[in-house]
């Protein structure tokens, strides 16, 4: 497994269980295909388009980007892209959308046993737990003093240094250029 793969893997790991599920099964790769091979791409751009719905579909990319990546990486024009976008938000991202939902509806509630707390004293039918009556305490005005009562000084406003270098260049970072 090449370091690509191992991202990828590691990615759908990290998406909920009804969206992986979504996306098994939607064949979306067969669907990229088809919508590149209808809109005159080439293999190399049909791979591109295939590598920028991937990372839209597993969560590499923002879907907002979408366009603006295809245009740049498949080197198409922008109403190719737009009219492609189309294409795969109807035939891929929708559908993929609609089984999420249809998935996450349809997985079980689990139920957790309730365990009891064992450093609880046992309180038998009949028994009250606290005999004692609350009492709220009076509460006072703190401020201005610790919990002990004494007075609590304020320290006079500091300034502080500047610390900035000359010119706003540090001499013990290397250029990163």
């Amino acid at each position: 497994m090449n370091e690509t793969d191992r991202l990828i893997e590691e990615q759908l790991k990290t998406l909920p269980p009804n969206l992986r599920q979504a996306i098994g099964s939607v064949p979306w790769k067969a669907l990229v295909q088809g919508i590149g091979k209808a809109n005159a791409l080439d293999a190399e751009q049909i791979a591109s388009l295939e590598q920028e719905t991937m990372f839209i579909i597993y969560a590499f990319e923002p879907p907002e980007d979408y366009i603006a990546n295809i245009i740049k990486e498949v080197k198409i024009s922008e109403d190719t892209a737009y009219t492609i976008a189309e294409s795969v938000v109807g035939k891929i991202f929708d559908p993929i959308s609609q089984k999420s939902e249809e998935y996450e509806t349809n997985i079980a509630p689990t139920s957790v046993p309730e365990i009891p707390p064992t450093n609880l004293p046992v309180v038998e039918e009949g028994e009250v737990a606290h005999t004692i009556p609350h009492v709220q305490p009076a509460r006072q005005d703190l401020a201005g003093s610790d919990l002990a009562g004494s007075q609590i000084k304020s320290e006079p406003k500091v300034s502080l240094p500047d610390y900035r270098y000359e010119g706003g260049k540090d001499p013990y970072r290397e250029p990163l250029v």
